[in-house]
This record gives C-alpha cells, sequence and structure tokens, in this order.
C-alpha cells in the first residue's frame, strides 16, 4: 500500500522566535534556497508534488544560517532539534562546544596552548543545532556573558530544586526526541505538576523530583506514564484544551502498559524500583481519566479486561497491582525496600501496622456494623463471614487514620490500600455481585477516601462514588449508610 507524504504543516516546523524552518522527520532547520533540493533528495518527493511544501515554506521570513540568533537559554530546548550530551569550554572568552571529548581534548591546545583538564577546563551540558555540515553551530542552556564562565540558567541564586529540575530535565531530553507538545508536558511536570501527586507538599516531592525522573531515563514505561499523567493534569487545568491532552495521555499511557506488564513478568533489581514507581502512577491516572461515562463506578471492581495471569480481572490495574505487587516482586523485594523508592512501598507495610493496632472496643464503627446483620438469615453464612471480617478491617483503617503518629505518612497509595488491599478476595467477588453488605462497607470507606479531595486527581471522587454505591443499593438499605452520606456529601 502506498504511504502518502506528510502535510506541509506536518513536515516542517516554523520557529518564530528563531525564524528557521525544522524539518520534523530530519531534526534539522533546512536553509532559505535548500527547501526544493531538501524534498528532492532526502525526502524523494516528485516534482508535480512539490508545490504545497514550497509554498508553504514560503510564507515564513528565513534567515540564513549565518544571520540566525542562537537562542537564549530561557528558549532551550527548541522543539523538533534532537538534545545531544556536550561539552563547553570554560576558559575565559571562549565558548567553544562540541559533542566529541577528542574535539574538546584536541581543541584546547590548538585555542589555549596547553593540555586541557575535564575536571576544570569544560564540563558536560545539553547541546543542539539548527543546521548540520558546515554551519553547524552548536548552542545550550547555558548562560555566557562575555568573558565569564558558563553559569546554569536561571536566577544567581535560584534554589537547588529549581536546578534539579532543569536538570533532569535535561538529561530525559538527552534520551528521548520529543515533539513540541511532548515537550511542553515534559516542562509542565517539572513545573509543578510532580508536586501534586502526594496528600503533603514535601513528603515524596524530592522522590518525584529526582528519583522518578532518573528512573524514567531507562525505563520507558515510567516515562510515557510520567507523559500520560501530566497530559491529564493539563486537561484538568486547561478545559478549553481538554480533549487535546486527554489524547495524548491515553497515547502515551497505551504505550507505557504492554511495557509495564512485560517489566512487571521480568522483574529485576534494576526495574523494581520503576515498577513501584509506575504502580502508583496508575491510580493518578486510572483516577484522572475517570469520566461521568466510567464504566467503573465501584471504584475497586471493573469490567473484564485483559489479564495479566491468563485470568479476567474484576480488580482495575491499579488495585491489582496495589494488592498483589508484593507477591510479583517477592524476589526482588529486598531491592525495593532499600532502594529510592521505598517510601512509596510503604502501602505494603500498612497491613502490619493497623491490624492489632487498638482493641475492638475501639475500632470506629464495628458495633454498628455489626449491628447490621439481618437477623432473619437473609445474608448466606457464607456471606456473613466474609462481612464481619471485612467490617473489621474497615474499622481498624478508621482507627488507623485516627491515629496521629502516621498522619504525616499518609500517600495517596496507602489510603488507597488502606483497606481494599487487606480484604479477601471473597469479599471482592461479594462486590462484583453487588451484595448489600459489600456496598453497605464500601460507603463508609468513601469516609476514608475524602481525605484525598485535596489532590487534583481525586476531586468529587469520593463523592461519586458514594452516589453509585446508593444507586446500586437497594432502597430498603439506605437508611444504612444516612451518616456516610451526611459526612461526604455535606
Amino acid at each position: 500500500m502506498e504511504v502518502s507524504a506528510p502535510s506541509p504543516g506536518d513536515m516542517f516546523y516554523y520557529s518564530a522566535a528563531h525564524e528557521v524552518l525544522i524539518c520534523t522527520s530530519c531534526h534539522y532547520a533546512i536553509q532559505p534556497d535548500a527547501i526544493t533540493r531538501h524534498l528532492k533528495e532526502i525526502h524523494h518527493i516528485l516534482r508535480s508534488a512539490r508545490k504545497p511544501y514550497v509554498a508553504y515554506a514560503g510564507q515564513w521570513k528565513l534567515r540564513s544560517a549565518e544571520d540566525v540568533v542562537p537562542p537564549r537559554p530561557d528558549q532551550f530546548p527548541v522543539p523538533w532539534l534532537p538534545v545531544e550530551q556536550g561539552w563547553i569550554c570554560l576558559a575565559s572568552e571562549c565558548s567553544y562546544m562540541c559533542v566529541s571529548t577528542k574535539r574538546m581534548q584536541n581543541h584546547w591546545p590548538a585555542s589555549h596552548g596547553r593540555k586541557g583538564s575535564p575536571d576544570h577546563d569544560w564540563m558536560a551540558t545539553p547541546l543542539q543545532t539548527f543546521f548540520r555540515g558546515n554551519m553547524l553551530r552548536y548552542f545550550t542552556n547555558l548562560c555566557v556573558d562575555g568573558g565569564a564562565k558558563p553559569k546554569l540558567l536561571g536566577k544567581p541564586h535560584e534554589s537547588s530544586d529549581t536546578q534539579d529540575r532543569t536538570a533532569a530535565m535535561n538529561s530525559l531530553q538527552l534520551r528521548h526526541h520529543l515533539d513540541p507538545v511532548d515537550t511542553r508536558i515534559l516542562k509542565h511536570y517539572f513545573d509543578g505538576t510532580y508536586q501534586t501527586f502526594m496528600l503533603h507538599d514535601d513528603a515524596m516531592a524530592p522522590i518525584w523530583l529526582r528519583v522518578v525522573p532518573g528512573l524514567a531515563h531507562d525505563h520507558l514505561f515510567l516515562f510515557h506514564g510520567i507523559l500520560a499523567c501530566t497530559a491529564l493534569h493539563m486537561a484538568y487545568l486547561n478545559p478549553e484544551a481538554r480533549q487535546s491532552y486527554v489524547v495524548r495521555a491515553m497515547t502515551h499511557q497505551e504505550t507505557a502498559i504492554p511495557l509495564f506488564r512485560y517489566a512487571l513478568d521480568h522483574p529485576t533489581s534494576q526495574n523494581c524500583n520503576a515498577l513501584v514507581a509506575f504502580g502508583y502512577l496508575l491510580a493518578v491516572y486510572a483516577f484522572a481519566a475517570d469520566t461521568e461515562n466510567s464504566n467503573n463506578p465501584l471504584f475497586m471492581v471493573g469490567p473484564p479486561a485483559p489479564a495479566w495471569d491468563k485470568q479476567t480481572l474484576v480488580l482495575p490495574q491499579w488495585l491489582h497491582f496495589l494488592r498483589s505487587g508484593c507477591c510479583m516482586l517477592c524476589d526482588v523485594w529486598d531491592s525495593v525496600e532499600t532502594g529510592p523508592v521505598r517510601e512509596l512501598a510503604y502501602a505494603w507495610e500498612v497491613e502490619d501496622q493497623v491490624a492489632g493496632l487498638v482493641s475492638d472496643d475501639k475500632k470506629p464503627y464495628l458495633d454498628y456494623f455489626l449491628s447490621l446483620i439481618p437477623p432473619d438469615a437473609s445474608w448466606s453464612a457464607e456471606s456473613t463471614v466474609i462481612y464481619k471480617e471485612a467490617a473489621t478491617m474497615l474499622a481498624e483503617s478508621f482507627a488507623y487514620m485516627s491515629s496521629q503518629q502516621i498522619l504525616m505518612k499518609f500517600t495517596t497509595w496507602n489510603i488507597l490500600g488502606l483497606w481494599p488491599m487487606r480484604v479477601e478476595d471473597s469479599f471482592i467477588d461479594l462486590l462484583a455481585e453487588r451484595h448489600p453488605a459489600a456496598l453497605i462497607l464500601l460507603a463508609y470507606y468513601c469516609v476514608i477516601l475524602k481525605q484525598l479531595e485535596g489532590l487534583w486527581y481525586f476531586r468529587g471522587r469520593s463523592a461519586k462514588l458514594l452516589t453509585s454505591v446508593v444507586r446500586a443499593l437497594d432502597e430498603r438499605w439506605h437508611g444504612r449508610v444516612q451518616e456516610a452520606m451526611d459526612q461526604v456529601l455535606k
């Protein structure tokens, strides 16, 4: 089948700030007098088909290579140009840049009369260039002021977090060629999205700023997971552009999931920390992508989905990983517990801390939950046993939530896992059947979930879930969940 040529707008990207036309497939700028030759010799576009491309290029003001002004540091990186790891000379009044260590070594005796030292005569920096061949000239995101040595872009006394953001973004730019939209999405992650995953401003921020981007550098599924969640954050903040960001998020998530599943089937000490981080993002994505027409209205159970273990899943992916992740990663769990994302794995330790935290007479709601068991045996004996066990766990979860010493250790993940992670599969089955015993407890779990209302991806979710529960619950049980409704819907 013949492949159609891209449209002129897809083939070319015009940078108005620099007045250059960049070929999006070749990833370099084209000289104004070389447009036709480029179309013919590089893309093999016949003369009869070149006219719209030439017309498109002709509408823009284009500078020749000699006249193009290098971008300012704050304009770096330029979309569609590859970012390369390179070097910049630190000698006074010299800003020589190259991508080869050998070239830099040769530069020093030729230009400065002595052998240079990598310790203090040059430094690593990300580089880009508009043109190739004889017109190749590199530029970077370092600021060079006359005779002064290059310095990192930013304010004179910028925080270490700002420098970390710049360094991490540059590192990912070196690794992945991003189009303008994904470049904007990645920048948004470092500008603020990384801080929005947690309940407390400073609890996990260093992990999402420094550790996770480093893991994403080497694990593509995590990189796409970051972009997927950030795109949904941008959709949330920009309702007028919501649809385009949602589509972009779906594209990244669809790329990430197969890679994640493969890595999960082959856990190693090298990928286990990235798997834990992505598991957290699974929950963020699931709730951020949730809509009024959700096919997963009861939160803990969903429609049949392709399995990881060759069986139809009832659980949504995030909860399946939360409930089973410890077993899936058991062979490398030592690496998780001692690794850089061990704080994210705290959710898997909740069960040991919740169970037996307080005596039965100090477990909120336990007496009330047990009083709801019908005396007429309308619930089977098996369902009653399942209900009692799940009710005890939920009461323990309320006690845990009121324990002052663990308040600052809450994360989205361990609140989500506080009860759903601990209940037996038999309870999940009851919930899938819409059994009133399971629905009543889920309604009261919404009181705990309300703790997450401050997060953009969970806003309104506890009320929405409770509304779905009440809708599924027979009317004669509505009065039994009134207190939950009063607390969540007020």
